[in-house]
């Protein structure tokens, strides 16, 4: 079972669950783009990683789209998975839009 948590630029979050992972195609809809960008934040509460870290999935075209909103809580894991692991964005850098992250779920009955 995997859990696709659907995180909104309001800070409200949705989560589905599903047999299989979840595609860039079954995520296009929730992120309302059609190319996806992948990159990490630190996000403990929806990793199964001792160090907090998971993929996350956004509009790789988000600068260009006039009603783009930030999304301050990515943008904040994202920029705390950067100082952890010594990455780097351009300065003043922010996520915009939904952002999605997938975590199988540990404790699966079969």
């Amino acid at each position: 079972m995997y859990l696709l948590h659907i995180i909104k630029p309001d800070g409200t979050v949705k989560m589905l669950n599903g047999k299989t992972k979840p595609t860039f195609e079954q995520m296009y809809k929730h992120i309302g783009c059609d190319m996806i960008e992948m990159s990490k934040a630190y996000y403990p509460k929806y990793s199964n990683r001792k160090d907090g870290y998971v993929d996350i999935y956004f509009d790789e075209e988000f600068l260009m789209k006039e009603d783009s909103q930030p999304n301050v809580e990515a943008t904040i894991a994202w920029k705390t998975w950067q100082e952890k692991t010594g990455h780097m964005a351009l300065p003043g850098s922010l996520l915009h839009g939904t952002i999605c992250i997938i975590q199988k779920e540990e404790n699966e009955t079969t």
